[in-house]
Formats: structure tokens, C-alpha cells, sequence
């Protein structure tokens, strides 16, 4: 019975495969989880997030989403997700069935799905897609410290697209290095604030602090992969250099990819009981303090609500205004005893602040879950937006902190 289940996750077309869902209203919260726990046992990484990386996008019937959208502009397969029910219902010593006939590639193929089950696969098309080369030498690099830099926002909306980091394998050195390729999605590219939409970072350290940070600017997204493609054969190529995917170093690369590789670390884990624990624990007291300071149930408050009482506080920030602090208890209604100064008393300000955050993140948790009354421990988490992991009893590092911990007590 176990080689059985090892040969299915060999075989298993989900392996090792990075996944995004993007299922509509139609399917349960319980089919939902049905299917996550599901693609997991066959190996497979849930993502929540879509990057270039991302293997496929398994979608139910009329979806039109950012992420549909998104994954059609990245080249990313569209999949039905009735193949994963076609081939979990498959049983042992049948042959796979060809995911290509449950890819969803335009309206038409949409509606031919629903009508015969399957879509037409048009070998063709892919023949038929010419890339065009370019000369790899004239690309323009730039020194991160150059004054001409040219300007690429990546503090709002942009993305990494491809990363890699490589590591060299030498006892007498600790050198890095980090590929990236940032991209600013074409809804949000704004001319006032970028001079391009693309950008190729390389970095590399060396365990001096030794820093050498160089980007490749430009508008043409195959001139970007190339780039990309041609750093990343020649550091894969390179004698002792290996490139690594577990225990990522948190201190090379952008503060972008940084971002992103912490949220997917996030999505990823898969938390233990301790953690579970303490997460419950961090909720029950949150949201205790929130059912006594307000007079209404947080539950009843919408994200416009949220949104217009955060800008009403950053505008009683800079003016002071009473009318602005009457405003903001019209829409967050508290508790006579909660009702403090706001223009007096500025900590209370910042309080009110980050009470907006803990109502946003109640709100991303109940729909995460469908408004499910037991929330998952996982939604709680990911809308704590920290990482948490348990230490061994036996490790330096929980001796440590239990001495500090004792000390202080």
C-alpha cells in the first residue's frame, strides 16, 4: 500500500507544482478545502499569490478575475478544475489524462468545455510562436548607484515575475547571487513615476558585505527573459555554484522579493499545534478587546467603512479638527468609556489607527472563509502577517530565550 502512494505522487502530474485557485462562488468552502488537501497529499505548492513562477491556475466556469486576467498576460495555464477530478478518480494502472484538453484558452473553448467535457488542443499555435532574439551585449547595465538611474516604482504595484538565488560552494567563501525580474503590471504603470515597466536586477555579495547591484531597464518582456535566461545559464553552468530553494537567506535580494518570499512562506507552511495554539490565543484576545471598545459588532463593519475612517483619521492627523474626530466615532461607533480625545491625546490616535488594521484583517479572515463562524487557523494567521515557527526544547536558542523570559518575570 505505501509503494503504491509513492508511485502515485511520482507519477502524479501535481507534483512539486506551484498552484493558485481561483474557483467561483459555486464552490463550498468545504469543497475548497477538500481540494487544497487534496492537491497537498499529491505534493503540490498552494500559492495565494500569482507570480510568472506560478505552474497553473485551476479555475471553475465563468471567472473573470485579476488573477485570470493576470495569468492570461504571463503565458500561465488557464485549467479547468474538473481535471483534478477527472484524475483523482482515476484508478491504478489507467493511463493520465492529457491536461491540455482542460486547459481554458478563449470563450469559445469555455463554452466547448461545458457542451463535450473537453478542449480542443491546437498543437499549432505553439509551433507557430516565433521569439525574437536580440543582442544580449547592447543591453544597457546600470550601477544601483548611478545618478542617471532611471526611475521604476517598485513600491505599490509592482511584481517579481522570475527570481532565482544561487549560492557558491566553497568553505573558504559565502558568496550570493540573486536574479530578479520586476515587472509593474500595465493597469498601474504610471509615466510620472517609472521611465519603464521591466526591470532585471542581478546582485551579488560576498561575505566582506561586498554588494554589487546592477539593473537592465526596458518595456519588451522576451528582451527581459532573455536577459534573465542568459544570467541564469551562466551561473548554473558555473563549477560549485548551485542554486538554492530551501532556508532562503533574508538578507539578499530586493526588498520586493523579500516581500513576496515571506508572503509565500507564509501560505506555504504548514503550522503544528503549538503554533495553532498561540495564534487561537492572539484572535480570541483581539477580538475580545474589539467586542469592548465598540458599541457595534466588528463583524457589521464594511471595508468602505474601514477605509473612509482611516482617511478621516490621517486627515485629523495634520488638522486637527473636531468635526474630522466626531466623524470617525460616527463610523467606528465606541463605547462611552472608549470615546477618548483624539486632538489631545495623539497615542490614542495611533491606537485608532491600528484598530482600522485589526478590523481590515478581521474582514480579509471572514472572507478568506465565507463568513464561516470557526475561521481556520490558517486565515488567522495569514491575516497576522508574521511568520512563527516552534523552537526545539533542546536547541541554544529556547534556553536562551526561556532565561530571558524567566528574568523578566
Amino acid at each position: 500500500m505505501k509503494q503504491s502512494t509513492i508511485s502515485n505522487l511520482v507519477l502524479s502530474p501535481f507534483n512539486d507544482r506551484t498552484i493558485v485557485l481561483e474557483l467561483g462562488r459555486e464552490k463550498s468552502f468545504k469543497a475548497k478545502q477538500e481540494i487544497i488537501n487534496y492537491l497537498r497529499e499529491q505534493q503540490a505548492h498552494i500559492s495565494y499569490i500569482l507570480t510568472a513562477s506560478t505552474d497553473y491556475v485551476l479555475t471553475t466556469e465563468n471567472v473573470d478575475s485579476y488573477k485570470i486576467r493576470r495569468a492570461k498576460q504571463l503565458g500561465i495555464p488557464i485549467v479547468n478544475i474538473e481535471y483534478v477530478y477527472e484524475y483523482r478518480r482515476l484508478s491504478s494502472g489507467q493511463s493520465l489524462i492529457d491536461i491540455n484538453k482542460f486547459i481554458i484558452k478563449s470563450v469559445e473553448d469555455q463554452e466547448n468545455f461545458i457542451k463535450t467535457g473537453t478542449i480542443p488542443v491546437a498543437e499549432s499555435r505553439v509551433n507557430s510562436i516565433k521569439i525574437n532574439k536580440f543582442d544580449l551585449n547592447k543591453i544597457k547595465l546600470w550601477n544601483s548607484d548611478d545618478v542617471d538611474l532611471p526611475r521604476f516604482d517598485d513600491s505599490t504595484h509592482c511584481e517579481i515575475g522570475k527570481w532565482a538565488i544561487f549560492k557558491e560552494i566553497n568553505d573558504n567563501s559565502n558568496v550570493f547571487f540573486v536574479l530578479e525580474l520586476q515587472i509593474i503590471p500595465e493597469q498601474y504603470y504610471d509615466q510620472t513615476t517609472s521611465d519603464y515597466r521591466l526591470r532585471f536586477r542581478y546582485e551579488k555579495q560576498q561575505q566582506d558585505k561586498n554588494i554589487l547591484i546592477q539593473y537592465a531597464f526596458g518595456n519588451d518582456p522576451n528582451e527581459q527573459q532573455q536577459l534573465f535566461a542568459s544570467y541564469y545559464y551562466r551561473l548554473s553552468s558555473m563549477p560549485r555554484i548551485i542554486r538554492i530553494r530551501d532556508k532562503l537567506p533574508n538578507q539578499f535580494g530586493s526588498q520586493l522579493l523579500l516581500r513576496s518570499l515571506f508572503t509565500h512562506r507564509i501560505d506555504t507552511q504548514i503550522l503544528d499545534e503549538n503554533v495553532c495554539q498561540l495564534i487561537e490565543s492572539l484572535w480570541l484576545e483581539s477580538v475580545g478587546d474589539l467586542n469592548k471598545i465598540l458599541s457595534i459588532s466588528p463583524e457589521s463593519i464594511t471595508l468602505k467603512t474601514i477605509i473612509e475612517a482611516e482617511a478621516v483619521l490621517l486627515k485629523l492627523k495634520s488638522t486637527h479638527d473636531p468635526a474630522a474626530a466626531l466623524h470617525f466615532y460616527s463610523l467606528i461607533p465606541h463605547r462611552p468609556q472608549y470615546t477618548i480625545d483624539l486632538i489631545k491625546n495623539r497615542r490614542v490616535l495611533i491606537e485608532k489607527i491600528d484598530l482600522c488594521q485589526m478590523l481590515r484583517d478581521m474582514l480579509t479572515v471572514n472572507e478568506l472563509t465565507n463568513w464561516n463562524v470557526k475561521a481556520p487557523i490558517e486565515a488567522k494567521y495569514r491575516a497576522l502577517k508574521c511568520y512563527i515557527e516552534t523552537i526545539a526544547s533542546s536547541t541554544s536558542e529556547y534556553k536562551n530565550i526561556a532565561k530571558l523570559i524567566q528574568s523578566s518575570t
